[in-house]
């Protein structure tokens, strides 16, 4: 009969805990600095979309502006040439 001592025991567990665990919590912790990255890209992305919904908001204004001033020229042209 094979008796293992505690210290050849916690030996063996300190070895599988290092080629084991460790690598998978290293594992672990570069995908969450995978998932914190691309949550900034995210937040980056949702800055510059909102960025450019203002900028086509502000041009559709401009050209409803110039549609309104153009049917009110082309009114003013109608009643003079009438």
């Amino acid at each position: 009969m094979v008796v293992v001592t505690e210290e050849k025991l916690g030996k063996y567990f300190a070895k599988s805990f290092k080629e084991v665990v460790l690598p998978a919590l290293e594992d672990m912790e570069e995908r969450l600095a995978s998932k914190k990255d691309l949550e900034k890209v995210r937040k980056d992305l949702g800055g510059q979309i909102d960025s450019l919904d203002r900028k086509f908001d502000a041009v559709q204004d401009r050209l409803d502006n110039h549609g309104k001033r153009i049917q009110k020229l082309e009114s003013q042209v109608s009643a003079v040439a009438s």
